[in-house]
Order: structure tokens, then C-alpha cells, then sequence
């Protein structure tokens, strides 16, 4: 049976038993249950309730943000900010090393992706590869904040607006993110956060668009309602993406402790690098922020053939780790061929990434039983 999850501090396990590559972030039970009789009196479940309200409000204030507005799951927070932004139609710039969400959110929309190659050193777009294809046929830029790292994410924007296009910004890792110079969430015409049960907060499930606009705010409002207006008729042709009470309701409690997971992830974060630091040919990603969220632990092995080895050898010792993100989206079979590449960077990334496990209950003494066992499979 797993160890239970609690909000006090590293869970116990057997030298034994299985490590997972993630687990939730769960607060004390007795904090969430106190805020269920409110749903029970009021007959509220849905439908832009008092507590999605609140938590719309409390997230401007966190990350800080203009306008959030709180959807049923990351994937249609990235398929409403498409439509509310950019229709439905054209070739968008994107990244193929990324979730395959953000590529299918494209083919969802009626969108053409348009792959660029990614920076060797920080995973992300690199902003000159995407200068150089923005041909007359570009309607929009949807960078990835890849393991939440924002670097580029100023030029890259600024690279949208010179040109008269938008840019939506994939910021599903991105929660807690900061930069210099202001917000995160300033950047671009929306950006879009997933609160996803692995994430560093989390709704159970959920996902929010964010946005500096007001008017793209109000659309996002019709868009998750069916394209309702408050007179009753519909003015889009919406879905239905609202956040449920109970869901809001568990994002009002992890706020209390999303600051203390982040600091857990944070040591364990150091813990591997500084354990990692001395393994030959093991690289990690730059990240371009103020202040992080240590959301994955993403390490580059020398080859393909030793990072699957290590996979390989992780998974008898009893440790799940990820090759996130491997395969890149533009070799999905729906891709066209004319918008394969080659793309040497990301597929050599793709090709060498190893996610190891990290959640704030993760033992310390499991992190030094993964580096044992990671050094063990590169023989």
C-alpha cells in the first residue's frame, strides 16, 4: 500500500518500494472538507460560482495577472485562447518540443503549426530560427515555457508585435514563474496555465487562460459558456470549459501551501544538482527566471542508446522517471509533411531528456538512491 499523502513534510518509504515520477500535492483533508458545507447550503456546483470567483481573484493577486479566467483543464484553456485570439485559421510558429497538447490544440482550432528549432541551452523557441519564418501566411507565435522557463519570452512576444501578430504563450508549466520587469503574464495576448494534479498547484484538474486584455477576457467568459451572453443568446460558438465549485474550492486551499511545495521542490531540486554535478556528461537546462517552481527535475544524458538504458535500468531498481519530451510533436502521424523538419536541436534534446522524479514529499534519501541508481545504469 503507498504511503499516505500529507501536507507536513517528506512521505517514509521502504528502501524497497516504488518511486514515482510525480505525485500530487495534496493539502490537509479536514482544510478542504471545511469548505464543502458552503456547497451543500447554497446548492452552488457550477456555472461561475462564488469560489472560482474568489479563485479568479486570489490568482490575479498571486501570480500577479490583469484577468483570469479559470476553464475546466489546461488543454481547452490553450483551445479557448486560440479562438478568443486568433480564430481559427492560418499558420501559427510553435515548437515541437513540447506536450502534445499544444500541437493538437492547434489541429483542434484549424490552425497550420509551423516548427522552429529550440535553444540548445534553455529548451525554448529559439526567438532569431522563428524571426526567419514568419512569411505573409503567419497569423501567430505559440511559444512553450518548457518546464517553466520563460527565457525568450520578451523577444519572442516582441517578435509577434512587430509583425501585427498575436502571440499565445503555453505557460502550463509556468505557475509561481517571475521575471524581471514585470509580470509573466504580461507578455503576448494571453498565456495559458494548467492545474493539472502533477502541477505545482492544482485544482484536481483545471487550467486557466490569462490575459493583459480585457476584451479577450470577456470573450474567454462566452467562450467556456457556450458562447452565451448574459441576454441569453449566443453570440460564439462556445464549449462548455467552466471550473466547477469543488475544483475552485481545491485551489483556494493549495494557495495556503503552493509557496511551501515550492520551496520542498526547490531543495531537492539543489539536492540533484548537486549530486548530478559531479556525473560526466550529465547537462541541465538554463533557466532564464527570478524566481522558479521547480515543477520537473530534467536532466540531458551523453546518448539516446545510455539515456535509455538509464530508463531501462531505473524501472527494475523500482524508479519511474520520463523521457519528456520524447517524441517531438511534428513526428505525429497527423502532422503534414510539409511542416516536418529536422529540427537538430530538439531532436537531439528529445533524443538525451530524462525527467526524475520530484514532488515536495520526495525523501532526500531517495535522491541520493536515484543518483545511485542513474550512475549505476550509465556504467
Amino acid at each position: 500500500m503507498a504511503a499516505p499523502v500529507t501536507a507536513r513534510g517528506p512521505v517514509r518509504r521502504s528502501p524497497s518500494e516504488e518511486i514515482p515520477v510525480t505525485r500530487p500535492s495534496l493539502p490537509p483533508l479536514a482544510e478542504y472538507q471545511a469548505l464543502l458545507p458552503r456547497l451543500w447550503a447554497s446548492g452552488t456546483l457550477t456555472n461561475g460560482g462564488p469560489y472560482v470567483r474568489e479563485l479568479e481573484r486570489r490568482l490575479e493577486g498571486y501570480l500577479p495577472a490583469r484577468n483570469v479566467r479559470a476553464v475546466t483543464n489546461g488543454t481547452l484553456a490553450l483551445q479557448l485562447a486560440l479562438r478568443a485570439v486568433g480564430g481559427s485559421k492560418g499558420v501559427v510558429i510553435t515548437t515541437p518540443f513540447t506536450f502534445a497538447a499544444t500541437t493538437t490544440a492547434l489541429a483542434w482550432q484549424g490552425f497550420t503549426p509551423r516548427f522552429v528549432d529550440i535553444d540548445r541551452e534553455t529548451f525554448i523557441m529559439d526567438p532569431e530560427l522563428a524571426s526567419g519564418q514568419l512569411r505573409r501566411d503567419v497569423v501567430g507565435i505559440l511559444p512553450v515555457q518548457v518546464f517553466g522557463n520563460p527565457a525568450g519570452s520578451r523577444e519572442l512576444a516582441a517578435l509577434a508585435n512587430e509583425g501585427s501578430r498575436w502571440a499565445i504563450f503555453d505557460s502550463a508549466h509556468s505557475f509561481g514563474v517571475h521575471v524581471s520587469g514585470g509580470s509573466l503574464f504580461d507578455f503576448g495576448d494571453a498565456s495559458i496555465l494548467s492545474f493539472h494534479a502533477t502541477k505545482s498547484f492544482h485544482t484536481f484538474e483545471g487550467g486557466a487562460v490569462v490575459t493583459p486584455s480585457a476584451r479577450v477576457a470577456r470573450s474567454v467568459e462566452r467562450l467556456r459558456n457556450f458562447g452565451l451572453r448574459a441576454s441569453g443568446d449566443v453570440l460564439d460558438p462556445g464549449i462548455n470549459a467552466k471550473m466547477t465549485e469543488p475544483h475552485a474550492a481545491m485551489g483556494l486551499v493549495n494557495l495556503r501551501y503552493v509557496d511551501r511545495w515550492i520551496r520542498a521542490r526547490e531543495v531537492r531540486v539543489n539536492l540533484y544538482r548537486e549530486l548530478l554535478g559531479a556525473v560526466d556528461g550529465v547537462e541541465f537546462q538554463r533557466v532564464d527566471a527570478t524566481r522558479r517552481n521547480f515543477i520537473y527535475m530534467p536532466v540531458l544524458l551523453p546518448t539516446r542508446r545510455l539515456r535509455d538504458r538509464v530508463f531501462r535500468h531505473l524501472y527494475r531498481k523500482g524508479i519511474r522517471s520520463r523521457r519528456y519530451f520524447f517524441p517531438l510533436t511534428s513526428d505525429f502521424a497527423f502532422v503534414p509533411q510539409t511542416a516536418r523538419g529536422r529540427f537538430p536541436v530538439a531532436r537531439d534534446i528529445a533524443n538525451r531528456v530524462l525527467c526524475l522524479p520530484l514532488y515536495h514529499e520526495l525523501a532526500l534519501r531517495d535522491v541520493h538512491r536515484i543518483v545511485r541508481c542513474l550512475r549505476q545504469g550509465l556504467g
